[in-house]
């Protein structure tokens, strides 16, 4: 079956959506129309646009060392001041975005530019702190110009670039830059959650043909609850800068949740930090596990898919 696919931020904790998709596949959705993704969810949608299935992407997520992308330098810790002085962030931000492109050239399908997928087919959100906006890959690209000050081409655009500024979490990688075509400054283009982690609504239409099915994280064990970040003491600018990016990632009023409740599986984290890359075997299985039940239960429970527009998929309805 037929189903759109948007993928919410939640940094390393994004391992969870491998099980949440091997859910849905045995559920019958394993054909995707459209994706969309901010941060870790970027590179889900992404690696699904590209070919891989939800045996390929939790084998490939399982077997790499999340630990080689965070990429501070050989004195680690030592070198984060330099890093931040020099680069705009905690880390170098490289052997991301190498992964991002490696990504790409082994999928089942490889693709470097937008042009090279389908129409629509993927959809990578991002943020221009400079110019104050939510800028969407690719549509958004035309916003910026080259070095010569040719308009960019959406259907040129590097898919990695799009995706490593999406998962470039503020303060701890780099952000990257491009120059705006009005003001002539460069713009500041960071992780998308920052004002939208979660953009279910990127697909709705009057009459939707089949269901869009959003992936949510949050922090805590089910029922869902709000988790507690200690924010105090001589560091509390560093915890609470951290706290404020986590809680626009993860977290959704209620009215949001009347919304978009029909069509999202919130999945929970546990304990798992965002920023965790030592994660161990251990940690990694209990996200992929909670992915995976949380998924199975939400479509055993036969979900309209209702959208923001009150309309249930035709799919669904025949």
């Amino acid at each position: 079956m037929k189903a759109d696919g948007v993928f919410a931020g939640g940094g390393v904790k994004g391992l969870a959506f491998s099980g949440a998709l091997q859910a849905s596949a045995e559920a019958g959705y394993d054909e995707w129309n459209r994706l969309a993704g901010t941060s870790a969810g970027a590179i889900t949608a992404m690696a699904l646009a590209v070919g891989y299935s939800a045996a390929q992407l939790r084998e490939l997520l399982e077997s790499f060392d999340l630990a080689t992308i965070a990429d501070y330098g050989p004195l680690r810790e030592a070198e984060i001041p330099v890093n931040l002085a020099l680069h705009e962030g905690a880390t170098h931000g490289v052997a991301l975005h190498r992964w991002i492109e490696q990504l790409l050239d082994e999928a089942p399908q490889p693709a470097k530019k937008f042009g090279e997928l389908a129409e629509e087919k993927l959809q990578v959100v991002g943020v221009d702190l400079a110019h104050s906006r939510m800028v969407v890959f690719p549509r958004d690209v035309a916003l910026y110009v080259d070095d010569a000050g040719r308009p960019l081409v959406p259907e040129e655009f590097p898919i990695a670039d799009a995706v490593r500024i999406s998962a470039g979490f503020p303060y701890f990688f780099p952000p990257m830059h491009l120059e705006d075509a009005k003001t002539g400054k460069q713009g500041v283009l960071v992780d998308g959650g920052v004002a939208s982690a979660f953009p279910v609504f990127l697909f709705d239409s009057p009459e939707p043909k089949h269901p869009t099915w959003g992936y949510r994280l949050f922090s805590g064990n089910p029922p869902e609850q709000p988790s507690y970040t200690e924010i105090g003491g001589p560091t509390w600018p560093i915890e609470m800068l951290k706290a404020i990016v986590d809680t626009s990632m993860g977290a959704l009023d209620k009215l949001e949740m009347v919304a978009f409740g029909p069509r999202t599986i919130s999945i929970p984290t546990g304990d798992v930090p965002t920023l965790d890359f030592s994660l161990d075997e251990a940690q990694k299985k209990e996200l992929y596990d909670f992915g995976y039940s949380t998924a199975k239960a939400f479509f055993e429970a036969n979900p309209d898919g209702r959208n923001t527009y009150g309309k249930v998929p035709a799919s669904l309805t025949s």
